[in-house]
């Protein structure tokens, strides 16, 4: 999955897991449609598959990497995480409550105990102030103990060896 999640991301890739039945998921993004990357969330977790950002992660990106039974990410990506927020409106940009709703039933559904959910909404609220800030959801992702590895870059004398 590249780029942003979009609405009708969710049924196609849930099509693309039943046709090739990958067991790792590679992401980077800006992030996107919340509902869709729910979707595809429980997907990835409920199939027992790996997440690897191989690019910037952000946002509904991140929700997605999280969901994986073995989270993946290569030396040097950023994953970046948030409350989900109103898209439109006057309150846009601003923490959503019927998304944070959704995504505490996700987190749920990843299993993750409330004291972990508590200390999402800690860094991602600045303990308790109306910002709604990114954080580094891979030092996050260490912090609460799931498995998680860096993946280091190849070094260059293998890369130049795969190009000639």
């Amino acid at each position: 999955l590249s780029g942003p999640i979009t609405p009708v991301d969710g049924g196609i890739f849930l099509a693309e897991v039943n046709r090739r039945q990958p067991r790792i998921v590679e992401l980077s993004g800006p992030g996107g449609d919340l509902l869709s990357a729910v979707r595809i969330g429980v997907i990835i977790h409920e199939r027992y598959m790996w997440t690897r950002a191989v690019g910037e992660c952000r946002s509904a990106c991140a929700y997605v990497w999280i969901a994986g039974l073995h989270m993946q990410v290569d030396e040097g990506v950023e994953i970046l995480n948030h409350l989900p927020v109103a898209r439109y409106g006057t309150g846009k940009g601003n923490p959503d409550t019927e998304g944070t709703a959704l995504f505490g039933w996700y987190l749920g559904r990843l299993e993750l105990s409330v004291e972990m959910m508590e200390a999402f909404l800690d860094k991602a609220t600045g303990t308790g102030t109306v910002a709604n800030q990114y954080f580094d959801m891979l030092e996050f992702a260490q912090y609460w103990n799931a498995p998680v590895e860096i993946v280091p870059a190849e070094p260059e004398s293998v890369l130049a060896g795969l190009t000639e």
